[in-house]
């Protein structure tokens, strides 16, 4: 069950990705009718690692409504990339996460669970310069725990946080 103020429900959807492959399904937190099924791309582009068209995916969103947050949030998680590949972030992707970040909170998200996912991905990137990767890590862990917690019914925040 989903608390968006658009919508009684979110629905999972299943993409075609290429010729005949599909993606996974993918249900995001959405505040609007008309980003849904292009954030739900997105969330599927992200969840088979493909990050760039991922973020292509939440821009689309974004061309409708340049207030949708959960949109920034899945940009900045696509520009983590890979999240278990080893060795540090170069700081210009870092630099680029955190803008994507700090958009998705000045866009204003209308749901605490929004806002919540926004937070967590933004500890991704939060003081990059001075705060070692791995405790950054570990605060996002921590924040996804958190909202999955919170939200034990939301698919996604369980899937974050396996």
């Amino acid at each position: 069950m989903c608390d968006c103020p658009a919508c009684d429900e979110c629905v999972a959807q299943e993409h075609q990705h290429g010729k005949g492959e599909k993606l996974g399904a993918c249900t995001l937190p959405r505040h609007a009718m008309l980003r849904r099924r292009r954030n739900s791309i997105g969330g599927a582009l992200l969840h088979s690692f493909q990050f760039n068209h991922a973020i292509q995916g939440f821009n689309a969103a974004l061309k409708s409504d340049r207030t949708c947050g959960i949109a920034h949030w899945g940009i900045a998680l696509s520009q983590w990339s890979n999240p278990f590949a080893a060795g540090m972030k170069d700081n210009s992707q870092l630099q680029t996460g955190r803008e994507s970040a700090e958009r998705g909170r000045a866009a204003g998200a209308k749901t605490e669970r929004e806002r919540a996912y926004i937070a967590a991905v933004a500890s991704l990137y939060s003081n990059f310069e001075s705060t070692p990767q791995q405790a950054r890590l570990l605060a996002y862990r921590d924040a996804m725990e958190g909202l999955a917690s919170k939200y034990s019914d939301d698919h996604e925040a369980q899937i974050f946080t396996r």
